[in-house]
């Protein structure tokens, strides 16, 4: 099928910090899953705050691993918004102490909520093409262990005209308020084409297209099947909400069998280490990378300072009570 020529563009929200100094990226259009429905139930789909610059969508698929999009963790290298596959190249991914994930209906100002990241996972080898690679996942320090993850759908490739469910944290337009920061379920939208099916020079082969759903604020967000397994990723669509791109997941089962594996199998026991001695922690230029000298205390301080420092930005998405 022939598509239109308008272009895409990448959907995270966007977020002012000072921390790993001060970022700024470009704004956009900030919209979400259009008309969705609060989806307080639906607890395995997280919201990933990034505090070097962006708000986007998760799925827990382990206690300790969250699926997500890679422009939620990683600049393009001119900053735009406009995606032009072949043209549209990453900058390496920021801190991974700069990320936090938020496992709740909505996301909130309290620090304690925000859970740390203490590794950002991508395939080893990976271009810095947008298009093709918009997939990233995150470990988490510790585990996540009262959600149930989401399942993804390894063995079975999308279908064209199958039906999609999708969930995010995005603002939502179709409101007066507009709305933003809590989790919202669309139904009964269906997969428009696959790859080159799709006669679209901006759909790479591991792509699909869906008809509807996500916006600003739900990239990384997923695409559930009829069972609730995860098909797809989000990663841009057009101007209005329309023609949303996803990173297919069965294509990239090999590689996320390998970090399942890797965050489910026992840790061996270090050997030769005398007890009560631990490791120094490594040093980094990001003052969030790692938990202060004050432990649990000193961390939340940084977090609650840098949340301020949102709350008096204009241009910066709201973070909201429940």
């Amino acid at each position: 099928m022939s598509r239109p020529s308008a272009p895409y563009f990448v959907l995270a929200l966007v977020l002012v910090t000072t921390a790993c100094g001060s970022a700024e990226r470009t704004d956009g259009a900030r919209t979400s899953i259009l008309g969705g429905e609060p989806a307080p139930d639906a607890s395995a789909v997280v919201a990933v705050v990034n505090f070097a610059g962006g708000q986007c969508s998760g799925s827990l698929i382990a206690p300790r691993l969250v699926l997500t999009a890679r422009h939620c963790v990683a600049d393009t290298a001119g900053k735009e918004l406009q995606v032009l596959c072949g043209t549209t190249k990453f900058q390496p991914p920021d801190s991974a102490g700069a990320i936090f994930v938020v496992p709740l209906p909505e996301i909130t100002e309290d620090p304690r909520d925000y859970l740390a990241v203490s590794e950002i996972r991508m395939p080893d080898g990976l271009s810095d093409e947008l298009c093709g690679t918009d997939v990233a996942l995150l470990r988490l320090e510790q585990p996540l262990l009262d959600v149930t993850p989401l399942v993804p759908r390894l063995d079975e490739p999308v279908q064209v005209d199958e039906s999609y469910s999708a969930i995010g944290f995005g603002i939502d337009e179709s409101l007066p308020d507009k709305p933003s920061g809590m989790r919202k379920r669309g139904e009964g939208y269906q997969v428009s084409c696959s790859g080159a099916a799709c006669r679209d020079r901006d759909v790479l082969p591991n792509e699909w297209v869906g008809n509807g759903g996500p916006c600003n604020g739900d990239s990384g967000g997923p695409a559930l099947d009829a069972d609730g397994r995860v098909i797809g990723v989000v990663s841009r669509g057009k101007p209005g909400c329309t023609e949303p791109v996803f990173s297919d997941v069965a294509s990239r089962a090999e590689w996320l069998n390998a970090e399942l594996l890797a965050v489910t199998a026992p840790e061996p026991k270090p050997e030769g280490k005398p007890t009560g001695q631990d490791e120094a922690p490594a040093e980094t230029s990001c003052a969030l990378s790692r938990t202060p000298s004050g432990g649990p205390a000193g961390w939340s301080s940084i977090v609650a300072g840098t949340l301020a420092f949102l709350r008096r930005k204009r241009n910066v998405v709201r973070v909201r009570r429940p």
